[in-house]
């Protein structure tokens, strides 16, 4: 082993051992991202890790069992110093302690085509992803199911069903034709399946969490209604304003403040005049006195932006969600990164996480059940 390694090892010798035990760590060499995502594991997964000779499960399940006992015992700064250096991360919901594993192996099948698979084809995980550890850890991960919708229109980019334990992918959102998309995607969503296995905190569906947002309830109420009866207002102003504003293209931008994505009235005006000084114009002659159902319905898609906005940070302060997102942002890292990086220190430090105002103090358990937990790509969140 190298010097730099010697030094890992005499750092964080369990998280080594933990890397070295699955081919990962090699010195202070770095294994290509694409093939090292990262994964929260439990006692379940550890046991059968040991079982097939890959791991010292007794060692690591004390380990785990210290770390859920000193949690609540020790300082955080010294629990911080303790554990998240050898690969230890806590569930503050579940109230349990979590092994971070690494599996360089998992990739696409070999001469595995995605877009070639027929939509609402179902298939099984392991048809589908390679995953060698993981399947160790989890021999029932055989069980998962894949399946593939073609939607251009949902915002849904991938999600797992807990009953079905179905991961399904949209393969027409924006997002899937980025590199290494559906690798990741499937990542955080497995996570989600050990997160079942494991009694950790699960995910939830961000879709669940917006209709239950009584804010947002409201707002896109008076919406919907200030929309159905804007057309004469529409033909009118495009009449009396004269600014290059015509009946249908005034009908058709009124009409889009309908769709369910966070937007300001502004920006989703912008976008659909096509135009940013268009936009503001029309929201400039929205005198209110002649024209009360237009502004009405601009009014009440801001009000629906910011109770939308509200149950993105709701959603992504679920536990479940906090983790997943971890399991993929953590792919790729090497193990100084690691060390620099603790999973515990990173909820805190990620940029999202900070956005939505995310701590380890206030994540959250789910309060919707729904048969998808939806994944809500964190391009499609206005201002993230």
């Amino acid at each position: 082993m190298s010097i730099t390694g010697s030094l890992f090892r005499m750092v964080a010798p369990g998280l080594v051992d933990n890397l070295e035990a699955q081919g990962l760590f090699k010195g202070s060499s770095r294994v290509a991202p694409s093939l090292v995502p990262e994964m929260f594991i439990g006692r379940e997964g550890i046991s059968n890790l040991g079982a097939a000779g890959i791991t010292d499960a007794p060692a690591l399940t004390k380990t785990l069992e210290d770390a859920q006992r000193d949690w609540f015992r020790l300082p955080a700064e010294e629990w911080d110093a303790l554990y998240p250096k050898q690969g230890i991360a806590f569930d503050p919901v579940a109230n349990k302690a979590m092994l971070e594993i690494s599996d360089k192996n998992v990739d696409l099948r070999r001469g595995v085509d995605l877009n070639k698979i027929p939509e609402n084809e179902v298939l099984a995980f392991d048809e589908v992803f390679k995953a060698d550890t993981l399947k160790k850890a989890y021999p029932d991960i055989e069980d998962v199911t894949v399946s593939f919708i073609d939607d251009p229109v949902s915002s849904r980019l991938a999600a797992y069903a807990p009953e079905q334990n179905m991961i399904l992918f949209n393969r027409q959102h924006p997002d899937w034709k980025q590199a290494d998309t559906p690798v990741k995607v499937a990542l955080h969503e497995i996570q989600h399946y050990v997160q079942g296995k494991e009694l950790f905190t699960q995910g939830e569906s961000f879709t669940g969490v917006l209709n239950q947002n009584d804010s947002y309830k409201q707002a896109s109420s008076s919406l919907n209604k200030a929309i159905a009866q804007s057309p004469a207002e529409s033909l009118r102003f495009a009449k009396e304003v004269k600014l290059g504003f015509t009946p249908d293209n005034v009908a058709e931008a009124i009409g889009s403040l309908s769709a369910p994505n966070g937007l300001s009235a502004r920006k989703a005006l912008e976008q659909a005049f096509g135009d940013k000084q268009k936009a503001e114009k029309f929201i400039m002659n929205l005198d209110a006195q002649k024209y009360p159902t237009l502004r009405a319905a601009v009014e009440a898609k801001n009000s629906s932006s910011q109770a939308y906005q509200q149950s993105v940070a709701d959603y992504m302060k679920v536990a479940g969600e906090v983790f997943a997102r971890q399991t993929e942002q953590r792919r790729g890292m090497d193990v100084s990164e690691r060390l620099a990086q603790p999973a515990m220190r990173a909820i805190e430090t990620d940029p999202q996480n900070r956005m939505a105002g995310v701590t380890i103090d206030n994540m959250t358990a789910p309060r919707v059940a729904d048969p998808f937990q939806m994944q809500v790509p964190q391009s499609t969140i206005p201002g993230i």
